[in-house]
């Protein structure tokens, strides 16, 4: 439990801000969150970027990723300030039902620990993978402009984003000043991107966790007597079932998160595989590679995080099929109660749950959908140069 408190926090607190403490105390310290105000400060002049490069496919692709990725960063962290209140209510949720469940067992506590670990190891390998992609986007200038000066003689000034600004860039100052906003303002594009997609991770970890529970339970459950299996299988049936509406809760509060993830992830993958075939035997290559890999592991997430959840909640039907049920039961209409709630059980846990973004589920099928949708836009974008 307190490992996922840890975790909650510690992802919260790289924005700059507190999501337990209360609203005049979360921006006690708002300079914390001044990368996030610089990329919206420098979306003007990356728009800029796009529009004049409208001719040249391969600086305008370039143009349109950083636009993208800005706008997606921007999108999420108003995204966390508007869900604040309603991700603090499901950590307490989460956190009650946790105690609970632990508090009954050393077996159920394995079963959360278990999955808090494999939670934090997903979240670090996530975050090393997005801070090396950032570090990548932040070295790449001072490479192409050596690279520039070895084999021409002279470099022209490079900016970790494609920028049009309305000063020199080519005067020491102003591009020492330009690279600077523009490398700072790149981690407003990380940190809420880290942030919202390690905390979907833990919920939907800790989510198969409650459901492994309760299929636990259901299966061992025994009853000296109608009565007594009637209560103990009562217990179970309500662990699912706030389960599942802990799951609502969840997806009403990413639905739009995960539309946006995954129709920027489709363009973004496209653009990038066109660059990147492009400068597959330049020093360009590595970052975009870098970068495709960075963005398929984002959508991997949410699509790995919807398919376990989908998969642990509908689990709980063959569960309840391997229960021994018929050794608690005997004659009478007792029997035919509980009979008919484990049918009525069955016939709800064999729909499971499904992570949506409004019109599609998030699941393996879709990240399959958006990788295939990518390649096609590559070959669309290419017959084009």
């Amino acid at each position: 439990m307190d490992s996922f408190l840890q975790v909650q926090k510690s992802t919260i607190a790289l924005l700059g801000f507190d999501l337990f403490s209360e609203n005049r105390e979360m921006w006690k310290r708002p300079y914390r969150a001044i990368n996030v105000f610089g990329i919206a400060a420098i979306f003007p002049f990356i728009l800029a970027a796009v529009l004049h490069n409208w001719k040249h496919v391969m600086l305008l692709a370039d143009a349109m990723v950083a636009l993208l990725i800005t706008i997606l960063g921007l999108f999420k962290f108003s995204m966390i300030l508007y869900l604040r209140k309603d991700f603090k209510r499901l950590i307490d949720k989460f956190r009650l039902l946790m105690k609970d469940e632990a508090g009954q067992g050393a077996e159920y506590a394995e079963i959360l620990d278990a999955a808090n670990k494999q939670d934090q190891r997903m979240c670090t390998l996530f975050r090393i993978c997005f801070f090396l992609a950032w570090l990548l986007n932040s070295v790449l200038p001072f490479v192409r402009m050596g690279l520039g000066y070895w084999l021409a003689g002279h470099a022209e000034p490079e900016l970790p984003f494609p920028c049009l600004f309305p000063w020199d860039i080519h005067i020491l100052r102003n591009y020492a000043m330009s690279f600077t906003w523009s490398a700072f303002a790149s981690t407003g594009v990380v940190l809420p991107a880290v942030s919202l997609d390690t905390i979907f991770c833990s919920f939907t970890s800790n989510l198969c966790a409650f459901f492994k529970i309760a299929q636990y339970k259901v299966v061992r459950f025994r009853g000296g007597s109608l009565k007594e299996s009637q209560a103990t299988l009562n217990k179970v049936f309500a662990l699912y079932q706030t389960s599942l509406d802990m799951c609502s809760d969840l997806n009403l509060c990413y639905q739009p998160i995960i539309c946006a993830q995954f129709f920027i992830s489709s363009l973004q993958l496209c653009m990038l595989g066109y660059l990147f075939s492009i400068t597959f035997a330049q020093t360009e290559g590595v970052y975009y590679a870098s970068f495709i890999a960075t963005i398929i592991i984002q959508a991997y997430i949410y699509c790995y995080c919807g398919e376990n959840l989908k998969t642990e909640s509908a689990s709980f039907e063959w569960a309840i099929y391997d229960s021994p049920w018929h050794e608690s039961l005997g004659a009478g209409g007792a029997s035919t109660s509980i009979c008919r709630s484990l049918l009525i059980s069955m016939m709800r846990a064999h729909r499971g749950f499904r992570i949506t973004g409004y019109f599609f589920e998030a699941n393996m099928e879709a990240f399959s959908s958006i990788v295939r949708t990518a390649m096609s836009y590559i070959t669309m974008l290419r017959s084009f140069s």
